[in-house]
């Protein structure tokens, strides 16, 4: 029996093991191993497999960008000197507020103005006057501290122009041509003995008096003709401005050109305001359009 035994023992252990032939062993805890790639053997010796292509994806196309607006052609402002035309002025400024919010409004409109302003309200806004100037409005001299000229002596008189003189320069500005006497007072010192050219007004609209937008409107709608007119308004009530608001649309719809008193002197009446020369309603009364208009340099003034 034992030789039996050892018999069938001999022959199971000369069969060949052939379950784990090509294999490596595996550890315990190990990740079972994966093949990336086959290799061939050709002729005894290994092939380097080619490395895989990736297909790329579909990209998806894009639309064509939307094309870019032309931009706008720069506003040009030119003068016709046949059309009708009108000019807004503000006394009593400039005024840190309100000045400004007029000047916005004019800008808007395309429209200018002349300001006749008060020599100690300049220093505490002096920029409104500079962006005025660069917009192409007028700025001239309503005296230096609001006093009635025509009772001033004539040395004092004249120390007023000089000292409105000298605060332009402080804020950069040239001297002001034109003088608008505070209370329309004159006499004969104040209307020829300035060395200015004196303007007043043909249009009033009381809105130092009303203080009310909707009165200040009917005042300036309800003239016949604004035609060569000198409207008179102050840069220093918040209603003034409201009525701002309505007035110049409106006299765009009118067929109004809103000039500055040198532009209507020019354009309308054909002459430029002379130094030692009193402007007040009776000369604009009696004086009609004129067939030879002036050119002036100004005419044309880009838009900011």
């Amino acid at each position: 029996m034992s030789r039996i035994f050892c018999l069938a023992l001999s022959l199971l252990l000369s069969l060949p093991i052939t379950g784990c032939e090509g294999q490596a062993a595996q550890l315990p805890g190990d990740a079972p191993a994966t093949e990336s790639t086959e290799t061939v053997l050709i002729g005894g010796e290994a092939e380097i497999p080619a490395p895989i292509q990736e297909v790329p994806a579909e990209t998806e196309e894009l639309p064509a960008p939307e094309a870019l607006p032309e931009p706008e052609e720069p506003y040009v402002r030119v003068i016709d000197p046949s059309k009708p035309m009108v000019a807004l002025t503000f006394d009593d400024g400039p005024d840190p507020v309100y000045t400004n919010q007029i000047l916005d409004l004019l800008e808007e409109n395309h429209a200018v103005a002349t300001f006749f302003e008060v020599g100690w309200n300049i220093y505490s806004c002096p920029e409104a006057l500079v962006r005025a100037a660069e917009m192409g409005c007028e700025l001239a001299s309503h005296s230096s501290g609001h006093k009635d000229l025509s009772k001033l002596r004539k040395s004092a008189l004249l120390e007023d122009i000089q000292t409105m003189d000298a605060i332009f320069a402080a804020v950069g500005l040239e001297a002001p041509l034109l003088l608008r006497p505070p209370y329309g007072a004159t006499n004969q010192n104040v209307k020829y003995g300035t060395d200015r050219a004196v303007i007043t007004w043909t249009v009033d609209t009381y809105d130092w008096q009303s203080r009310n937008a909707a009165s200040v409107v009917s005042s300036i709608q309800n003239v016949p003709s604004l035609d060569g007119e000198i409207v008179l308004m102050h840069s220093i009530y918040d209603s003034s401005v409201e009525a701002l608001e309505t007035i110049l649309p409106w006299l765009t719809e009118q067929g109004y050109q809103t000039v500055t008193v040198t532009e209507l002197m020019a354009y309308y009446y054909g002459e430029l305001p002379q130094p030692g020369q009193f402007y007040g309603y009776t000369y604009f009364s009696t004086h009609d359009r004129t067939d030879t208009p002036l050119s002036l340099e100004t005419e044309e003034v880009p838009a900011q």
